[in-house]
């Protein structure tokens, strides 16, 4: 880290280039980005809340110096294109990658990695929406429907949009008088710290009785103390807080939600391939539909046809193309969580997935259910993907070599053998015991998204709006018995 460090500052200080520094605040967090890329610095600055507006926006000032600190040099020809992470340092070095979703991934790894361990606050890749005050947390791997579940609930009334990529929770106990004790981050016994982060959790389940004083946060993000008697362990609660300004999100968002075009135009799209003419056709259907939203209507009807349709067709091209939207420029601002302290209850979490090999549509999870959902984690393509946390800065490849021997003696069985082994890796350990505390916290549902299966349903908007029926449907029963599959769900989808 040392030789790294100084290999970037000796180039910042001898290049001549351009170098720019921006501070921003991530869920309290102060971080510090240092580049020589204008397209970094850019999406940087647009994505996240300056030291200033979290200040103006939340009340809290941030700390003086960066928490975590990110340098993100390019051109530099002594150096390998490579990204290295020090979570004893909390810094994170980039050289020669222009990429800025590399960039935030990693960022919101080492900001995650220090919410969990110092405070109790777990980071989750999901999205959230409330109906009727209840949030549902969305958490899926790429290209299951997650954007396209968010977006879609908020067709019905009394929708609010919180987030849409990365949520931060935390986990609340009640006191008997009522107040509630957010993310107790230590606990405190004759004067000595016996449990710090997410460690407290467990440590409180098995010493709810001891003289203790338990550190937290209040409703105002204040400093709070308890003890172990005065909290309801047995009835944790989850709070959701949304972590970004401007959501760098995907801009194949257009294909089930023209609107978002108008702003997706006046951004900068990353990875926004050229459109061949083979592709165009393939795709006539999806663009048609598409044009007929943004046609006549500025600034797409200064564009020719051609261009139009071409503009369109590059917005979905190729999966990972990115752009900056402002949600409220989507939704009413009053539909919107704008202040990243205003917390968002958890009332059900669906966990998302497209497997056409299935007929079950949705199902309230059980523990082991839910656990061993994450732990094995397959995208749509078959590769697996931890707890769907792709942005966690670990070594993910000896946490999923040790998931492989649990996962071997049945999937079933693995959270009794998660539970029982005793080489289980810490950052793993880290991540399942928040996801224990989610689980504790709110109705955990497995949703596939394979409507398209019933010979009924003609039409993508119509298997997404069945979806969404379903959803509703989940989110206000919450019975431990609701399972539907492709042949009886309509009982609750229409």
């Amino acid at each position: 880290m040392k030789r790294l460090l100084a290999n970037a500052y000796e180039h910042i200080a001898t290049s001549g280039q351009a170098t720019y520094s921006h501070d921003v605040v991530i869920h309290g967090l102060r971080v510090r980005a240092i580049t020589n890329s204008e397209h970094l610095i850019g999406y940087w600055k647009d994505n996240w809340y300056g030291t200033d507006e979290w200040l103006r926006i939340t009340g809290q000032k941030p700390a003086e110096t960066p928490d975590v600190l990110v340098v993100a040099l390019g051109r530099i020809p002594t150096e390998a294109e490579a990204a290295y992470y020090s979570r004893q340092n909390d810094t994170v070095v980039f050289f020669n990658t222009s990429y800025y979703g590399q960039l935030k991934s990693w960022v919101l790894g080492a900001v995650g990695r220090k919410l969990a361990v110092d405070y109790g606050i777990h980071s989750i890749h999901g999205a959230v929406v409330t109906k009727d005050g209840k949030g549902v947390l969305y958490i899926a791997p790429t290209g299951t429907g997650k954007s396209t579940s968010t977006y879609g609930l908020m067709e019905y009334p009394n929708t609010r949009f919180h987030s849409d990529d990365w949520v931060y929770v935390r986990y609340a106990y009640r006191t008997k008088d009522g107040k509630k004790v957010f993310s107790p981050a230590r606990v405190l016994q004759n004067g000595e710290e016996v449990a710090r982060g997410y460690r407290t959790y467990k440590w409180l389940e098995d010493n709810r009785n001891k003289d203790a004083t338990v550190i937290g946060r209040g409703l105002d993000d204040r400093e709070v103390t308890a003890s172990p008697a005065e909290l309801d362990i047995d009835q944790p609660e989850a709070y959701a807080y949304t972590s970004e300004k401007v959501f760098y999100i995907r801009s194949n968002l257009v294909e089930n939600f023209p609107v978002a075009a108008f702003d997706f135009i006046k951004s900068r799209l990353e990875n926004a391939p050229d459109v061949t003419p083979e592709f165009m056709l393939a795709n006539k259907a999806s663009i048609d539909a598409v044009e007929t939203e943004l046609r006549r209507k500025a600034p797409f009807d200064k564009m020719g046809n051609q261009e139009l349709r071409e503009t369109i067709a590059r917005f979905f091209a190729f999966d990972n193309t990115r752009a900056m939207l402002d949600i409220t420029t989507v939704f009413p601002k009053e539909r919107v969580f704008t202040n990243p302290l205003e917390p968002a209850r958890i009332s059900a979490v669906m966990l998302i997935k497209r497997n056409f090999d299935e007929d079950v549509v949705v199902d309230r999870l059980s523990i082991d259910e839910f656990m061993a959902r994450l732990l094995v984690g397959r995208t749509p393509s078959g590769t697996k993907e931890i707890v769907y946390n792709n942005y966690r800065a670990v070594d993910d490849k000896t946490e999923r070599a040790w998931i492989d021997t649990i996962e071997a003696k049945g999937v079933d069985k693995m959270w009794a053998e998660y539970g029982r082994a005793k080489d289980r890796p810490e950052t793993l350990h880290e991540e399942m015991e928040m996801f224990r505390m989610l689980f504790r916290s709110a109705a955990a549902y497995d949703l596939n998204t394979i409507l398209q299966k019933d010979p009924a349903v003609t039409s993508k908007m119509a298997a997404v709006h069945n979806t969404m029926r379903i959803i509703v449907a989940a989110l206000e029963n919450q019975r431990d018995d609701f399972r539907y599959d492709i042949t009886d769900y309509r009982k609750i989808a229409e």
